[in-house]
């Protein structure tokens, strides 16, 4: 990079301006070209077009990014920021959508000249498709959209024409996009949000658009060895954009209002360090960020703008329509889940069909969910859309140059790209204000997905994250509000005023996730865990806590029917960890009630609630136990053989949940003297309490009258001595 750098400036027989300056000589033009890597620049960029009469190459960019090749500068201030000049950067990105589809995009570049025929002012220029002016004998379209063309396709492009036709078309050295459906959405604008684009309008950096893609196939090949996307349904039916213009760099900001939404993206020429934008635009915190090559840190501290998490439009390519009440599409969201260097959480979209409104439609549940992209970092050109935080301290959100990182596009991005890479593989990203040794191999956080299909037409992905700095409440740039909630559906009820699809919660050794539950009619809600991660705890279940049932979701699926009604409380998704001996239950007096009399809830009778499982419950096999000393003398310690024979004593007992006989059994070979015998449900509540029991051989205890379920007995021997175990109560 630093020998390219060098060439490209000594090359030059002019004085620059900037601290990359690209200017054609009397006869030739000037150029960079970068090839499957990245180029820095420490500060601002000054580009002279090659758009001459008479020179040699005429018309080529000043810098040709190839293979995936990125453009990356430094943080500065005052006009050291503000890139400059007539010339142009050039650029691919590949949208992946048919004619009848969208993707949400952001440009990277902006135009070099204002439709006046004057030069953009030093900064970021805008992004617009209008009509061509001529200047010097050269005609300047007004737009950043071009398609690889003619003999050198690697370098030459034709401009994409702007078609008034609801249907975008590709071919042979052809891009003819509807401009039809090009627009911005932006909270207070002056036109309800929607910001027409299409032939005359324009938007800044920082705003994201709309558009549809085309029909038709073009299989250039633009240098790089592959031929332009095959799309979604591999049917060649996407398009390959050159994006030409001056590069977006240096502060760029955008407006949300509370509770509004925003469509935004990556504006720059390189990826975009997603959890970064995210954090800094919300009050999550400050954070600390490593860079490279000096070692330095970065630190920075989030702005209560935005809720912290980015939604993503997604379609279902095979519905192929024009008219809004057919379409079957969603949003996805990504959290970062409150940290920097993590892969964050991304749930699938729901598909849904809208009206003109965009409300989803009642009953057009479409059977289908989205795709599991890979959000961590946002590629060139990708859209998104973020939602005002509801205590914003200011309504405009911030892009940093310190957010741009070169990290490739693989095949799990919503542009997809030949480029992937193997688990294995150690990937390395550079950043401008992070730097990240390995992204395959982030930090990893206790998490798991939960899928719900509902009616057998359509489904809900809900995620769960356990991370130390999580709470039971509202975690912003963490927990993850739903885009939209069906008549039927399936959400975390986290306060009461929203639902959610993303839950973060903290590290504690027992855990009950409130769901809410909206039937319309009578239907059917099928669970199951699945994407179980670095998960620390001993099973997943779904709870009722009317008939205070437990149902393993982990291993299979669990069918649950519910009539018509509303379920705001009365269902939990429940996990603990393994309890061992000498573990204290915990009180539950501090816990959320879940069943209470206030409970604004219908359908509670138990005989309202059928369960079908597909696996029944089976006695665990015995583990290892362990002791502790729980004396009051804080002095007194227990030596090896102490252990070795208090071990011995507690492996002796044996408990066993006798179901055939409704009752549980303590086992005590060696007739030693139990003080006490207690027994809890997974929320910690006590069920009963056994004292002084003395030294029987067997100890039974009925358990007829136990709702079905997992439960804790502990007991405590008269030298001292605790075990623990769990047991699996099924009542036959």
């Amino acid at each position: 990079m630093k020998n390219l750098l060098i060439v490209a400036l000594t090359a030059l027989s002019v004085t620059a301006n900037a601290q990359l300056y690209v200017q054609p000589s009397a006869t030739d033009a000037s150029y960079i070209y970068v090839n499957d890597t990245f180029i820095y620049v420490d500060k601002d960029v000054e580009l002279e077009t090659n758009n001459v009469t008479g020179i040699n190459n005429v018309g080529i960019p000043n810098i040709l990014l190839r293979n995936q090749s990125q453009l990356l500068q430094g943080t500065s201030t005052g006009s050291d920021e503000l890139n400059k000049g007539t010339g142009i950067v050039s650029l691919y990105q590949e949208g992946t959508t048919n004619q009848y589809d969208y993707n949400l995009w952001a440009s990277p570049v902006g135009l070099s000249y204002l439709s006046s025929g004057s030069v953009t002012p030093d900064g970021n220029g805008l992004f617009a498709f209008q009509p061509s002016f001529v200047s010097g004998g050269v005609s300047i379209p007004q737009q950043v959209f071009y398609v690889p063309a003619g003999s050198n396709p690697e370098t030459t492009s034709n401009p994409a024409l702007i078609g008034p036709s609801l249907n975008g078309t590709a071919g042979p050295n052809l891009l003819n996009i509807a401009s039809f459906w090009i627009y911005g959405y932006e909270a207070g604008n002056a036109t309800a949000d929607f910001i027409p684009v299409q032939s005359t309008g324009t938007l800044p950096a920082g705003l994201g658009f709309t558009m549809k893609g085309v029909s038709g196939v073009d299989a250039t090949d633009a240098g790089d060895g592959v031929a332009n996307n095959l799309g979604v349904l591999g049917d060649g039916l996407g398009q390959r954009i050159d994006f030409r213009g001056r590069p977006n760099s240096g502060t760029i900001t955008a407006r949300v209002l509370p509770d509004t939404q925003t469509i935004t993206g990556n504006p720059y020429p390189s990826a975009l360090d997603l959890n970064y934008f995210l954090l800094l635009n919300s009050n999550s915190g400050t954070f600390t960020t490593e860079t490279l090559p000096s070692g330095n840190t970065v630190t920075f501290t989030g702005t209560d703008v935005t809720e912290g998490v980015a939604y993503f439009w997604d379609s279902d390519p095979t519905a192929q329509t024009h008219f809004i009440e057919e379409y079957q599409a969603g949003y996805g969201m990504y959290s970062p889940m409150g940290l920097l260097a993590t892969d964050g959480m991304y749930v699938a979209a729901q598909f849904l069909m809208y009206d003109e409104a965009g409300n989803p439609i009642v009953g057009s549940e479409t059977g289908v969910v989205g795709l599991d992209y890979d959000r961590r970092f946002s590629p060139i050109g990708q859209g998104f859309m973020v939602t005002g935080s509801a205590t914003q301290t200011t309504d405009t959100f911030t892009f940093t140059n310190d957010m741009r990182i070169f990290v490739k596009e693989g095949n799990n991005s919503d542009f997809r790209s030949s480029e992937n890479t193997s688990e294995n593989e150690v990937v390395e990203a550079i950043g401008v204000g992070t730097y990240y040794e390995d992204i395959n191999n982030f930090p990893t956080f206790s998490q798991f997905k939960i899928g719900i299909n509902i009616n057998d037409t359509y489904g809900r992905e809900l995620g769960v994250g356990i991370l130390d700095h999580a709470t039971r409440g509202y975690d912003v740039a963490m927990d993850g509000k739903a885009a939209g909630i069906l008549e039927s559906d399936v959400t975390f009820s986290i306060n009461e005023e929203e639902q959610y699809v993303i839950n973060a919660v903290p590290d504690d050794e027992y855990q009950a996730l409130t769901l809410a539950i909206n039937a319309e009619t009578t239907s059917e809600f099928r669970f199951i865990a699945r994407d179980v991660r670095d998960f620390n705890y001993e099973g997943i279940f779904l709870f009722d806590t009317v008939s205070e049932t437990y149902y393993d979701i982990q291993e299979e699926s669990v069918l649950l029917q519910l009539p018509a009604g509303n379920y705001p409380k009365r269902f939990e998704i429940r996990f603990t960890r393994e309890v061992e001996e000498g573990t204290s239950i915990p009180n539950d007096d501090d816990d959320d009630e879940t069943n209470d009399d206030d409970d604004d809830e219908t359908n509670d009778d138990d005989d309202d609630t059928q369960w079908e499982e597909d696996t029944q419950w089976e006695e665990e096999e015995e583990e290892e136990d362990t002791t502790t000393n729980t004396n009051d003398d804080d002095d007194e310690t227990l030596s090896v053989d102490e252990v070795v024979i208090s071990e011995s004593i507690l492996e002796s007992f044996i408990i066993f949940q006798n179901n055939n006989a409704s009752q549980l059994e303590i086992r005590n070979p060696n007739r030693i003297a139990l003080t006490n015998v207690m027994l809890f449900d997974m929320t910690g509540k006590q069920i009963f309490l056994g004292k002084d029991l003395g030294d029987r051989d067997v100890f039974t205890f009925p358990t007829s009258n136990l709702s079905a379920g997992i439960y804790i007995v502990t007991f405590s021997t008269e030298n001292g001595l605790t075990k623990a175990r769990k047991i699996n109560v099924t009542n036959r």
